[in-house]
């Protein structure tokens, strides 16, 4: 074969410098990273890895455009493999060079030519403040827009991160106008350099804002056209394969009691351009949409008949080449930890590679990394993996090893029949009774614990969650109990092998029957890796100790089943975020309406792991006011003189104080509970009053959330009792919303495993974690809750806190001092409910035009 100049690729030092490498490995094969200069001649190398004589890993994650990867073939021959040609693919693709070299470093074999890394272009910052201005292109396209210094200023902030590369906090007020102010950068930015930016926003409310009313104004304003994809999760979208396999053979998928059902998503499924389940008019049954939904580890990619006509490759697709990417929280980090998990290949991760991030809504980004860092696995989950497999049901066998049976036999006359002989044998004498021990096992194993849990804890809430502590699992009682775990994590792992066995001959079948055979072979391997998974979870759950993961289990009894998990999650997420994140991509804003506590940055940057850059270096933090006139708009009320929540008389005084607090609003009103129980308790009591005072009571739970927030905008004397989930991303303008009622300051459960590790994590170091941890994150949740109210200019209301500590305490300062300034009416209960009558019936009056005269 033809081989390169070396000269015109590898600087003399480069070289040098790689052949040591080369002989101090005993002359296996090593995994260089190299930079290229302005002539594309490699003149810097790391060491990223060392092999065998025959193979080495690949770790190509954090590689950049205008990088090299290099390894030597230490036989000589520097044709690439199977293997190099995949992972040269992957990196060619990313702008990545690929070359081969000998041990001495004297031939080298190009496979990808480096790539230039392209020149920066900076953002021209006065243009794209021009936007914004009073007579700037959305003033003269959008007849409502208004002038606002802030959003002005968040831009320059925002444009400043990308020129420079910097990580940019930005807190802006409701009103502010944040996703223009980062919009348009970004677009910009992204149309010069021909790289993705990806937006992540914690809520569908945000994203639906950005997708459907924001951007499309700026695909008309922008000269030059861009794309935007909103990605969603892969499980969104129905798998035709799938689907079509459950309608030919829907006994043999146990799914004869939703056959209607199935008809209904197959007419569905021939009439949508979407194929995700919200385009479906109705929601499906969880039991019939996990068995067609689309699965990253059960697809067949373009060996598929469908792929073509596949809706998550048509997704894919179209956000492949999209300059803009919009998705959730969840989403761009289950991507992140993908990646971690598998060198950065971007074949398995979730979403296509981008090169700068936006972060709105960050402020939960600590709790969102946390969960997709740590381990969650359910024995319900276990189960149905085993179900899916082979179970037994009205005396019929059932499962994909019956089916994979029932069609190897099919086609049983075009099989070599020692193939034939050993799938069978294989099939009836390992795989099935394995699936059958595990199960057994699982039970003998698992019931046990769940109910020593169960009768240890005693808890009067519904679900128990015990933290895997020293204390708890050095007992003899613990140890008793999970003796036995191991023998259920090696036999869940033999089960694995002997289904790969079966994928195995599978594989050898291909020429009898290809497309079925791979469609058998993809779905049992699936099952297959989720049972190591889930046994390597129990093992790392149960089994492991160290002091960086946080373990704990949690137990329910349901009349549908127990319910117990496996969790875990990292005790300090600032190392993860530093490695997947900061040092990986160059920019990324991170925004929200509450970052800081105090008026400072301080906890947050903690919490994720910021503090160490410093100020002013890589990170900037901005602090930008709403342009609302909260003096004017709101009025907060403390009444005093009556029960704290942690003492007995609280909850006695609790229905009287909401009834009238309610009553001072004419309805109109959020109340938002920290616990469901109590929410409960206090709707059964105050409903039949309310409804006798004319008032429409909902209680969050009774409907969907998406339902029930539409049912309270509709009508303008009606009350929600809600909890956690309406604390954030519910805008609701308007008369239907002047008072919002908060019974207690929202602080988290001490209790609660990650709340408790992370505690006594800061009091270890000689910390204070009440006024370093707990206070400022109910400080934030608090921030978010006074956020439901004002949504516009010509909103107004009143804040009612029925937690006096907020005046009594120290610390409740923080909460007020980070609210904006309000007037605030502290006194005895009826003097407040007063004031905030009066206040409400002042503006209702000049809403409606009928302001008193002087």
């Amino acid at each position: 074969m033809a081989y390169h100049n070396i000269e015109n690729y590898l600087s003399e030092d480069v070289r040098i410098f790689m052949r040591q490498v080369i002989e101090e490995a005993h002359g296996n094969e090593v995994f260089f990273i190299g930079r290229i200069d302005d002539n594309k001649c490699v003149d810097r190398i790391e060491v990223r890895a060392r092999g065998s004589q025959v193979e080495v890993p690949a770790i190509i994650a954090h590689l950049n455009k205008g990088e090299v990867v290099i390894h030597n073939h230490p036989s000589g021959h520097l044709n690439p493999s199977a293997a190099d040609m995949q992972i040269a693919s992957i990196v060619g693709n990313d702008g990545i060079g690929f070359f081969i070299v000998d041990n001495p470093v004297e031939r080298i074999y190009v496979v990808v030519e480096p790539f230039l890394p392209p020149k920066a272009v900076p953002l021209d910052v006065a243009r794209l403040k021009a936007w914004l201005s009073p007579d700037g292109k959305l003033a003269r396209t959008l007849p409502m827009f208004e002038y606002r210094e802030a959003q002005i200023g968040m831009l320059e902030k925002v444009a400043e991160a990308f020129n420079e590369q910097k990580i940019a906090l930005i807190e802006a007020g409701t009103g502010t106008g944040k996703t223009m102010a980062y919009l348009i950068p970004a677009i910009q930015w992204a149309l010069a350099h021909k790289k993705r930016v990806v937006i992540s926003t914690n809520t569908i409310n945000l994203q639906e804002q950005l997708t459907k009313k924001d951007i499309p104004i700026l695909q008309q304003l922008f000269k030059k056209k861009f794309s935007v994809e909103l990605v969603k999760g892969r499980s969104n979208y129905v798998c035709l394969r799938k689907l079509y396999e459950a309608e030919a053979q829907p006994g043999l998928f146990e799914l004869d009691e939703a056959q209607n059902e199935l008809k209904r998503i197959v007419e569905w499924a021939k009439r949508t351009t979407d194929g995700s389940r919200s385009d479906l008019g109705t929601a499906p049954s969880e039991k019939v949409w996990e068995k067609i939904q689309s699965e990253s580890d059960t697809t067949l990619r373009s060996r598929c008949r469908y792929y073509n006509q596949c809706f998550f490759y048509q997704a894919r697709r179209r956000a492949a080449v999209a300059d803009i990417l919009v998705a959730n929280h969840h989403l761009l980090f289950a991507d992140l930890s993908v990646r971690s998990a598998n060198g950065g290949i971007s074949e398995v991760a979730v979403l296509p590679k981008y090169d700068r991030v936006i972060l709105d809504e960050a402020h939960n980004l600590e709790d969102v990394a946390s969960k997709y860092f740590g381990v969650r696995l359910t024995y319900l989950g276990i189960q149905r993996i085993l179900n899916r497999l082979s179970r037994v049901k009205d005396g019929k066998h059932t499962g994909l090893l019956h089916v994979a049976e029932h069609k190897v036999r099919k086609y049983s006359g075009k099989i070599y029949r020692v193939l034939l002989d050993d799938f069978i044998k294989n099939l009836h004498n390992q795989a099935v009774p394995q699936v059958e021990k595990c199960r057994v096992l699982l039970d003998e194993v698992l019931d046990p614990l769940f109910h020593w849990i169960l009768n240890r804890e005693k808890s009067n809430y519904d679900e128990i969650k015990l933290r895997l502590t020293d204390a708890v699992i050095s007992q003899p009682d613990w140890q008793e109990r999970i003796r036995e775990v191991p023998r259920l994590v090696k036999s869940m792992t033999t089960l694995s092998e002997h289904l790969l066995a079966l994928v195995k001959l599978l594989g050898q079948m291909r020429g009898a029957f290809e497309k079925e055979a791979d469609s058998l072979a993809v779905d049992i391997r699936a099952q297959s890796e989720r049972l190591l998974a889930s046994a390597m979870g129990l093992q790392k759950v149960l089994l492991e100790t160290d002091r960086e993961t946080i373990r704990w289990l949690e137990v329910r009894e349901s009349r549908y089943g127990n319910i117990f998990r496996f969790c875990t999650a990292p005790l300090d997420i600032a190392p993860i975020l530093q490695e997947n994140l900061y040092e990986k991509f160059p920019t990324i804003i991170m925004t929200s309406a509450t970052l800081t506590v105090d008026k400072r940055f301080q906890y947050f940057c903690d919490r994720v792991g910021l503090s160490v850059l410093g100020d002013g270096a890589r990170k900037t933090e901005t602090l930008l006011p709403s342009p609302f006139d909260f003096h004017r708009q709101v009025i907060i009320g403390i009444p005093t003189g009556i029960s704290e929540p942690n003492q007995a008389g609280f909850e006695r005084e609790l229905p009287g104080l909401l009834l009238k607090a309610i009553r001072a609003s004419r309805g109109r009103a959020f109340v938002l509970f920290t616990a469901y129980g109590l929410l409960q308790r206090m709707y059964k009591l105050l409903q039949p009053n309310l409804e006798s005072d004319g008032l429409v009571v909902y209680r969050q739970g009774e409907m969907s959330r998406h339902k029930l927030l539409h049912l309270f905008r509709e009508d303008t004397s009606s009350v929600l009792f809600a909890t956690d989930s309406f604390w954030e991303g519910v805008d609701v303008q308007g008369e239907a919303l002047t008072h919002v009622i908060i019974p207690r300051l929202p602080f988290r459960v001490p209790s609660e495993p990650v709340i408790e590790a992370r505690v006594e994590a800061i009091d270890r170091r000689g910390g204070n974690s009440f006024m370093e941890y707990a206070v400022p994150q109910a400080v934030i949740k608090f921030k978010q809750g006074f956020g439901r109210l004002i949504r516009n200019k010509t909103d107004y209301g009143a804040i009612t806190i029925l937690d006096h500590r907020i005046v009594s305490k120290h610390y409740g300062r923080m909460f007020l001092s980070s609210l904006p300034d309000c007037q605030v009416v502290v006194g005895q209960p009826d003097e407040v409910f007063a004031r905030i009558e009066s206040f409400l019936k002042t503006h209702d009056e000049k809403r409606k035009g009928h302001a008193p005269t002087a």
